[in-house]
């Protein structure tokens, strides 16, 4: 079993290696900075937790995600304890940074973290016992929202929720807006079909920006009523809190770019998160606050291009 998990985990790596080596040279270089500036800021007594749960996060999303159940049934390997060993392989880096600093609540963390969500080796459907609402007020061309509201509905009530509980932390409703900016930044991965654009019966420009209207819009609706109860609650906080809402809202402009500057119809961008959501951080390191927009402004034009292009 453990031979698997190494055999496992050397093929995880190379494919995100590959994954990683398509984004460009550019690209990789600017996330790698930021993800290297984002470990450095938590290399402090106490945020070494916060890591840990950032970390053990990733692996819940991606075990949820998985799409190899049928290959592991086969194998023999869909089991706790193969997911166990296959998991500590690729956290171990954290696990010996943890023991060596040392921060022992951090390792418990993530190891009984893995330990649970390594008990549930089969896909979960869950049908909850009442219909979840439409969002059939929204236009017909934010079918993105429509679909993500759907399906994230969860993930805005926890975002929405932890303010609540949390409401003494001047933080959390800046990190409430992050995840926000994370999850409707999610919505653009997938691309409508052409059909959907030539239903509208307008130009390529004329699409993109009712897009970047639609995008920026419906996440301010989200996200201005955090704010504003921050303001309330903590208005000497006021400085953080703009810096992350106005540096999340280029991003929205940069994610519309990014998708249709690279529109396929009916296609997927899988590397599309790997780029937008690492530019939500940009906040934290001043030298790259512009970032965001000079980014937007270079794929903006490229999205109109390419919106032409295949409308004719």
């Amino acid at each position: 079993m453990l031979r698997a998990a190494l055999i496992f985990s050397r093929i995880h790596i190379l494919r995100y290696l590959r994954m990683i080596n398509q984004l460009g040279l550019f690209r990789v270089i600017i996330v790698l900075i930021i993800i290297g500036y984002g470990l450095k800021a938590t290399l402090k007594p106490g945020m070494l937790q916060l890591q840990a749960l950032a970390v053990l996060s990733l692996i819940i999303s991606s075990h949820f995600n998985r799409k190899d159940h049928v290959l592991l049934n086969n194998l023999g390997l869909n089991r706790p304890g193969y997911f166990i060993l296959f998991y500590i392989l690729i956290v171990s880096p954290f696990l010996i940074l943890y023991l060596l600093w040392p921060d022992f609540i951090a390792v418990l963390m993530l190891i009984a973290g893995i330990i649970v969500v390594s008990l549930i080796t089969q896909p979960i459907h869950f049908q909850p016992k009442f219909s979840l609402p439409a969002f059939h007020f929204l236009p017909a061309d934010a079918w993105e929202w429509r679909v993500g509201l759907r399906r994230n509905i969860w993930l805005f009530l926890i975002a929405y929720l932890l303010p609540v509980l949390f409401f003494r932390f001047d933080y959390i409703f800046p990190a409430s807006i992050l995840l926000i900016a994370l999850i409707t930044n999610s919505f653009l991965v997938n691309h409508e079909p052409m059909v959907m654009i030539e239903a509208l019966m307008v130009s390529g420009k004329r699409f993109f920006v009712r897009k970047l209207m639609i995008q920026c819009a419906l996440f301010l609706t989200l996200s201005v009523p955090l704010a504003v109860v921050s303001l309330i609650l903590f208005p000497e906080s006021i400085r953080p809190l703009i810096l992350v809402l106005v540096n999340s809202l280029i991003v929205q402009v940069f994610a519309v770019s990014l998708k249709y500057a690279g529109y396929h119809p009916g296609h997927q961008n899988p590397f599309h998160m790997a780029l937008v959501a690492p530019l939500n951080f940009a906040f934290i390191i001043p030298v790259f606050l512009p970032l965001p927009l000079i980014m937007s402004l270079v794929f903006g034009p490229k999205a109109i291009r390419q919106l032409n292009k295949i409308i004719g």
